[in-house]
């Protein structure tokens, strides 16, 4: 039907209705035209802030995305380039921009390009339903990758990917009586060094359902654990025990097969495409309630925020037990298994991480749950403050039109991954800073240096802290010294095969000769141990690293894994055939290697 006879049925029935409302006495239809609106004064928006405009570049990537098991190409995959240079952190008052990332898909061939990508460095990874994400270059899900630099105009190519499927673990849940138990978290955990300590570190989970069946699907190909964590999970985060009351006996959180202490669980070895099982019987223990009542620094209930048992120890749990606080700041969470725990209190965010205010308070009590009730008081503070200057060694003309933020984070082992705010500050124009909310073992960093510039050393009370310093709970400091070094410090060269030609990928392996701080990697500004990966170029280069002695060696691209190579022992007996190497404050060392299998 035409615009023109579409009009014309219109008006017939606008005709046909006059004369049957003029005999029903109904008023005649009225046909109002429409007025044409005053026009308005332009709007002023000379003070309203502007998007910026998204950065187009000219230069484009591309490669093929394929099974690593059989070689066949992956339709529908996605290939992201992140840039690996943080933005600039903004101004007080600004907004914080996301670093941009560029995306394509995969075509029935497995291939992609991804186009009008600015100069800058990135890091490629491919992700596709049932495979593992992988990083470009990486030879294992806890390895390096490769980073990709690209000039303006340059077309990268032949950036391939070859994607594991994805292992399964599978089971189910049973309660006491051997009856299916709903709405439990599973979680397949792995252990891992961290500060010093191996601990379980939470990963993918699943949750039964109403026949106690889960699946945990899409991982990575390692030893796993699993545990079972019964509770209400309706919620934003895992709390468990809701408004239960009279809870004396309950089923708690068990590791597969049925089992609290984690020394006991049973390991599950997955493998890429292959569905493992693992059963778990719920075990029961007598369960107390803690309560208590929470309040600010001022002796006010805190309102508006929420409260959480963390678990202390090996283990670590993700946000265990809690919920919101109740007027006048009260608090209970009942059905609390036995154990040792950290009782955590917080405000609810407010604003972002760049926020211009002081740190929230909060307030964190470590407590022993053994069957029997626990009340607790506790009394929030914004914690230790430091006050002091940024010193750069250097010129520090680059910093006029630069924000810094310092923050910190933890570096005591019982207090890694409890999810405290982070202390926070920004230094001033005249680089004096003040930073609120430090508690205990931390380490001060700071964000938004310029490239190439690094944290040399952190002074507090007299003593360096660059690797942590006890800051206490309610301490005020003053006097601090965060200096800045504006020249590149580390390593750059090449490897060369035992053939004597030039290898063209390997994994560059750098540790400490002072043993006493492998047990420390991982901790304060030092990572300790250092590991990379070439460039396209063959070429290897290594910033940012503290001077001093350190042992090198280079190693094939597939023996090169995080989590192995942070063992002490594993250190040890790489020592013996790597090569001392000297680096020195504002030196890029050049150095060249022999290939050395691990």
């Amino acid at each position: 039907m035409t615009r023109s006879s579409t009009a014309f049925g219109l008006l017939a029935c606008l005709l046909l209705a006059a004369p049957m409302a003029a005999q029903t006495g109904a008023p005649p239809p009225r046909i109002t035209m429409p007025r044409q609106a005053p026009s308005m004064p332009p709007r002023d928006t000379s003070a309203r802030p502007t998007t910026p405009t998204p950065d187009v570049g000219s230069a484009s990537l591309s490669g093929r995305v394929v099974a690593a098991d059989t070689g066949q190409p992956l339709r529908k995959a996605t290939v992201s380039a992140m840039p690996t240079r943080p933005p600039d952190l903004p101004r007080p008052g600004g907004n914080f921009q996301i670093p941009r990332s560029f995306s394509a898909r995969t075509d029935e061939d497995g291939r992609f390009t991804i186009a009008q990508v600015p100069a800058g460095e990135y890091n490629l990874t491919a992700r596709r339903a049932g495979y593992v994400e992988m990083s470009f270059g990486q030879m294992r899900t806890n390895g390096p990758s490769r980073r990709i630099t690209v000039a303006d105009g340059a077309a990268v190519a032949r950036l391939d990917f070859q994607l594991a499927r994805g292992g399964v673990i599978t089971g189910r849940v049973l309660d006491e009586g051997g009856e299916p138990a709903e709405r439990v978290s599973v979680r397949a955990l792995q252990q891992r060094r961290m500060g010093g300590q191996m601990r379980f570190m939470g990963g993918q989970g699943d949750q039964t359902d109403d026949q106690g069946h889960y699946r945990i699907y899409g991982l990575p190909p390692g030893e796993y654990v699993v545990i079972a964590e019964p509770g209400d999970q309706r919620g934003p985060f895992a709390f468990g025990g809701g408004n239960v009351q009279g809870l004396e006996v309950d089923t708690i959180p068990t590791y597969g097969p049925g089992t609290v202490n984690s020394a006991e669980a049973m390991k599950v070895q997955v493998q890429p495409g292959v569905e493992a099982a693992m059963d778990v019987q719920l075990v029961v223990a007598k369960v107390a309630t803690v309560r208590g009542r929470a309040l600010t620094s001022k002796g006010e209930p805190m309102e508006g925020g929420f409260v959480r048992l963390q678990t202390s120890g090996s283990a670590m749990m993700g946000m265990g037990k809690g919920g919101p606080l109740r007027p006048g700041g009260a608090f209970e969470i009942p059905g609390v298994a036995p154990g040792t725990y950290m009782l955590i209190v917080q405000p609810m965010m407010r604003g972002g991480i760049d926020d211009d205010g002081p740190a929230p308070e909060s307030a964190m009590e470590s407590i022993t749950v053994e069957g029997e009730d626990v009340v607790v008081s506790l009394t929030a503070s914004v914690g230790s403050t430091a006050r002091g200057r940024v010193v750069v060694e250097g010129d520090a003309s680059a910093l006029a039109n630069r924000e810094l933020r310092i923050m910190s984070f933890a570096t005591s082992g019982d207090m890694l991954g409890m999810g405290a705010f982070p202390g926070r500050g920004r230094m001033a124009a005249d680089q004096t800073f003040e930073v609120s909310g430090l508690r205990g073992q931390q380490a001060l960093s700071v964000q938004g240096l310029p490239e190439g510039w690094w944290v040399k050393d952190v002074r507090v009370a007299g003593e360096s802290a660059l690797d942590g310093f006890d800051f206490g709970q309610s301490r005020a400091f003053t006097g601090v010294e965060i200096v800045i070094s504006t020249r590149p410090t580390g390593l750059t060269g090449t490897v060369t095969l035992p053939t004597g030609a030039t290898a063209g990928d390997y994994a560059i392996v750098l540790f400490p000769e002072d043993d006493a701080r492998w047990e420390r990697l991982g901790m304060g500004q030092d990572a300790g141990l250092r590991i990379t990966r070439p460039g396209l170029d063959g070429a290897f280069r290594l910033p940012g690293v503290r001077p001093g002695s350190y042992y090198a060696l280079a190693v094939p691209a597939d023996q090169a894994e995080y989590q192995a190579l942070s063992d002490p022992d594993q250190l040890r007996a790489l020592a013996g055939r790597a090569r001392t190497v000297e680096i020195k404050d504002g030196q890029m060392t050049p150095l060249t290697l022999t290939l050395v299998e691990r």
